[in-house]
């Protein structure tokens, strides 16, 4: 009994060495390299209009700067919007930045105002930030925010949907990276599309 069982064993290993034998890679030579894939496309914005001006204030360590910035770029299906709050609210919002999805290089706004034919409005939200070298391993960075503050030469054609102004606003420094109070001068312009919103029925809820 016990020889048979010794028998059997062996045959067990036999047939395992056989079936992992069976089961083993060819070892052959690499095969030919395949011709190069086409090169990847990248994400481009779109240029419309700007957002450009003057950045200024006080680095951390006392240092004055005063740096331009101009942005004419956006990614999505829309250059800007307007939407009407009520009859007596309006907001436009434009954002642009430079041709790079991923940029450290923006600034956006939302302006509302009491018609669309305001030459004036209020910021509601805007930020802005910037960073470009200033030397050898010099890397100047501005990143901001601010709730609040006046635009003037406010223009929107309703045919051509253009929309255009200017501002001079007061960034405190809370509200930045320097930590000292920043001021950012501009204008900027761009093409803004009006929101329409109707009810299943099809009725028109929003047409200012």
């Amino acid at each position: 009994m016990k020889t048979i069982a010794i028998k059997i064993l062996s045959l067990s290993f036999f047939l395992t060495s056989v079936i992992f034998t069976g089961c083993k890679k060819d070892e052959t030579a690499p095969g030919t390299q395949g011709p190069q894939g086409p090169a990847g496309q990248g994400v481009t914005g779109t240029s419309n209009g700007f957002i450009s001006g003057t950045l200024s204030g006080t680095m951390r360590d006392g240092t004055p700067f005063s740096e331009p910035f101009s942005f004419s770029y956006y990614f999505g299906s829309e250059s800007g919007t307007l939407d009407s709050l009520n009859a007596g609210s309006y907001n436009f919002s434009l954002s642009r930045q430079t041709n790079d999805v991923f940029t450290n290089n923006y600034a956006y706004m939302t302006i509302n105002t009491a018609s669309k034919n305001s030459t004036t409005g209020t910021i509601t939200n805007m930020g802005i930030s910037l960073k470009k070298s200033i030397g050898s391993n010099k890397v100047f960075y501005f990143d901001g925010a601010l709730n609040s503050g006046n635009v003037t030469s406010l223009s929107y054609n309703a045919s051509t949907g253009l929309f255009s102004g200017s501002f001079t606003l007061s960034i405190p420094g809370s509200s930045n990276n320097t930590t000292n109070t920043a001021t950012v001068t501009g204008n900027f312009q761009g093409n803004v599309v009006q929101q329409v919103y109707r009810l299943a029925q099809g009725s028109i809820i929003n047409k200012n």
